[in-house]
């Protein structure tokens, strides 16, 4: 990729896509080279697998300070994500599904109330989420839709009892199934 050429192509000046493009080499996700062009960096899977062991145990402390903190505005607003992710069907589904999450992230980190941890989830979750679209076009769209619904109730129901070990161990559990799906859709190549 060139700078100057997408800055023209998209009609903007070079400063905010070479701000882009600095957050995204910051996020490990593209390489710059001087006076060469910027490369989409490699999927390296054992930096990947540090990446989700990091994720596990972040995922599961977000979730042990947000069963602390949860207001039930927050439960409330999860509960409306919820159902807007029983109705995702059709065109775009892969959009509307990682849109969905991100909101449901952004009020499971505001109930933690911990703006480093976050800023760390959102980072490693950039590097994971590629993988999850490098994977999404070989899985069936219900089954991914079923998914995300499940973790949204469960992560409701945990966190509404307000046990902090147990919404610990669930967001942890969400990672780890991840992994293991990531796992068997890699091997079987």
């Amino acid at each position: 990729m060139n700078q100057k050429e997408l800055a023209a192509e998209l009609g903007v000046s070079q400063t905010p896509i070479r701000e882009i493009f600095l957050r995204l080499e910051w996020e490990n996700l593209v390489t710059i080279l001087p006076r060469i062009g910027i490369h989409v960096t490699k999927i390296d899977f054992k930096e990947l697998k540090e990446v989700y062991r990091a994720r596990i145990l972040i995922e599961g402390e977000l979730g042990r300070l947000a069963a602390q903190n949860i207001s039930d505005e927050q439960l409330a607003e999860m509960k409306k994500l919820l159902e807007s992710c029983k109705k995702i069907k059709g065109e775009r589904t892969r959009e509307k599904l990682v849109e969905l999450d991100k909101k449901f992230r952004v009020i499971l980190f505001s109930a933690a109330n911990c703006r480093i941890l976050q800023e760390i989830s959102e980072l490693l979750y950039s590097q994971t989420l590629r993988t999850w679209h490098l994977t999404f076009d070989e899985s069936d769209l219900i089954s991914e839709v079923e998914m995300e619904t499940k973790e949204i109730e469960a992560t409701i129901s945990s966190l509404a009892k307000r046990e902090p070990n147990a919404a610990q161990k669930l967001r942890r559990e969400v990672i780890m199934a991840w992994v293991d799906r990531l796992h068997k859709y890699y091997t079987r190549y």
